[in-house]
């Protein structure tokens, strides 16, 4: 039976910079790949260019700057799955997919047994702490990815029709991002509506995604919650540091 010192729920920057600084660590994740914070558009495509102060830091970069993800104060979040998915094969970091959190219980030991569900059902993961690292906070902005040859034409519709809208480039030129609030409906609702919206105040723009978008201080109290950080390294390293310093 293995016995992990620590169980990371969530597989954010921070959780994985946690992990790289030593010990017995595993990362459970329910979704089927790692990266959530900053995968394309949940996140601002603008970004605080950070330089790291660690060799796991330097090495998490060497592969960003590989695929080429920061240009001109902008991030390309296309590209964060495949980039990170790469780091934590080359780090050798214990990832448990499509892994969901069932309750957990602590033995006369000391040692948590956590009941986990996954494809092939129940099973167990037996570790002597649990950090979490996702946010609780409640969501009420969504962004729209879209695609525009007259984004001047379109920005005035935009800003009539949505609440507390703004609108932003995205890095791909022609690319441009809008957040907007909602509230009350669900998610679901909500992007049925707004497709609804851009059809009936005559915006040629093209619609090609739509998603919660999240922003920083969300869960301060949190250093592995990704969303405190606007940078993909510097959230790394915030849960390296972490670890290192006993912090948490």
């Amino acid at each position: 039976m293995k016995i992990y010192d620590t169980m990371i729920i969530g597989s954010g920057y921070a959780s994985a910079g946690y992990a790289a600084a030593g010990g017995n660590t595993v990362i459970c994740e329910e979704h089927q790949i790692c990266d959530n914070g900053f995968y394309l558009p949940m996140r601002s495509f603008r970004y605080s260019p950070y330089s790291p102060k660690t060799e796991a830091g330097v090495r998490l970069k060497a592969i960003f700057d590989d695929l080429s993800l920061f240009e001109n104060g902008m991030q390309n979040t296309n590209g964060f799955e495949s980039a990170f998915c790469k780091y934590l094969t080359k780090a050798a970091t214990d990832v448990l997919l499509k892994c969901r959190v069932i309750g957990y219980k602590t033995r006369q030991d000391d040692i948590i047994d956590v009941t986990v569900l996954t494809n092939e059902g129940l099973s167990h993961v037996f570790t002597k702490k649990i950090l979490n690292s996702t946010a609780s906070a409640p969501q009420d902005r969504i962004t729209v990815l879209f695609t525009t040859d007259d984004i001047e034409s379109d920005k005035p519709l935009l800003f009539s029709s949505f609440e507390d809208a703004s609108v932003e480039p995205a890095f791909y030129a022609g690319r441009y991002a809008l957040h907007t609030k909602y509230g009350g409906i669900d998610e679901n609702t909500v992007k049925l509506l707004i497709c609804r919206r851009w059809a009936e105040i005559g915006v040629k723009a093209k619609i090609l995604y739509i998603s919660p978008v999240f922003y920083g201080d969300i869960e301060p109290s949190n250093p592995l919650c990704d969303l405190n950080y606007e940078d993909p390294i510097q959230a790394f390293e915030a849960g390296y540091f972490c670890k290192k310093e006993g912090k948490i």
